[in-house]
């Protein structure tokens, strides 16, 4: 899609960005069910959907969860939806949502592999033009780390210092003067964290100790954000989210690995078990109002340029038509056809315009819709 808002996730191999997004996409229509405003998935993005969706369907069916099984992204994708108002098919707010393979993240796995290499720019260039930036967390690998070597591999299974790394480059590009008046959204979002919670079904009462784990492993990029923030505002929001719902984390196994450079080290498997039939995510709707939020209040200020432009425009023809001609000036205006050019462009521009007020009352309607929904407990904004 040429010309759509951005949005990108940033996060380690195996930590469930495809899940996530999938969860998100499957609340949009409950999410924007009273509001006027649907959203559309391009035809790429609909048979990946509905891909990921059948597999979770069989799992659900067979009674056996196995997380790796629903596999991951092997490639470079974009998710592409849009907003689309019930009432006037012509306004549509087209968006883009980058998926790659966490592990790209890392430079060293990039200089390895030439084709990654060549892809990487794409995916950076993405990133820096995105108004939100996605961080999903296994909300496992930090809870259930107890021993000191458990701890000691968070660090890298969630990507940490990649992550980090990415994100200061995004919260620079934000604050280039050319973007500075446009939305900026970071979203830590723990997932799978339908063990720590009573609100959804299960028996947790962990959710508090969850935000102070995340809060902590997560202040350095807060400080990030402070720091390359300080000519603009950035909304960081913090949303735990059941990916699932009926999908509980039974046991945290921990086991040895060589990490690469011929030395021991600890990778991380959550077994799991249904507890129940019916998918039921929790706070993954908040992603998508946010995303929402983000790309209307983009279009409401793209929506604002143009309208500007409109009105300079029809003040120029305005002038044109007024100014002191001479005669020949008046002569050549008038039986050249430049009057009736006049004349046709400020009816054309009148038009316009007013069809630019009507698209951006109509996004503002949505708008406050969209923010009058109710926030989900669990989320913060930090």
């Amino acid at each position: 899609m040429a010309d759509t808002f951005k949005i990108s996730m940033i996060g380690p191999s195996r930590v469930g960005k495809t899940t996530l997004l999938t969860a998100v996409l499957s609340e949009t229509e409950r999410l924007l069910g009273s509001t006027p405003v649907n959203v559309a998935l391009g035809e790429q993005t609909e048979v990946r959907v509905q891909r990921h969706r059948r597999d979770l369907a069989r799992a659900v069916a067979a009674g056996e969860f196995d997380a790796a099984s629903l596999g991951g992204t092997e490639d470079m994708f974009l998710y592409e939806v849009a907003l689309e108002s019930s009432g006037d098919a012509t306004m549509r707010v087209p968006f883009s949502i980058l998926d790659y393979p966490g592990r790209w993240l890392d430079p060293i796995y990039r200089s390895m592999r030439p084709e990654v290499s060549a892809n990487w720019p794409q995916c950076e260039t993405h990133i820096r033009e995105s108004l939100m930036l996605l961080v999903p967390v296994d909300a496992a690998v930090l809870m259930e780390a107890v021993t000191s070597r458990h701890k000691g591999a968070v660090a890298d299974l969630l990507g940490f210092a990649d992550v980090q790394a990415v994100t200061r480059r995004w919260a620079k590009a934000r604050n280039l003067e050319e973007h500075r008046d446009e939305p900026a959204v970071l979203v830590i979002a723990p997932i799978k964290c339908e063990r720590y919670f009573d609100d959804n079904g299960g028996t947790g009462r962990s959710g508090h100790d969850l935000r102070t784990k995340v809060r902590a492993a997560y202040e350095p990029l807060l400080d990030i954000i402070r720091q390359e923030s300080r000519d603009r505002i950035t909304r960081v929001v913090y949303a735990p989210i059941d990916t699932y719902g009926c999908v509980e984390l039974m046991e945290a196994e921990w086991f040895e690995v060589d990490d690469g450079d011929g030395l021991p080290g600890l990778d991380f498997r959550g077994h799991y078990r249904f507890r129940g039939t019916t998918l039921r995510p929790k706070a993954a709707d908040t992603v998508m109002k946010e995303m929402c939020n983000c790309i209307v209040a983009g279009q409401r200020q793209a929506e604002r340029v143009r309208l500007g432009q409109e009105v300079a425009h029809y003040q120029d023809l305005l002038q044109r038509k007024a100014e002191d001609k001479g005669f020949w000036g008046a002569l050549d205006y008038y039986l050249g056809g430049e009057a009736l050019t006049n004349r046709r462009e400020r009816a054309g521009t009148r038009i316009e315009i007013e069809a630019a007020k009507r698209r951006r009352q109509q996004l503002e309607d949505a708008l406050a819709q969209l923010g009058g929904l109710n926030t989900d407990p669990r989320v913060e904004q930090w």
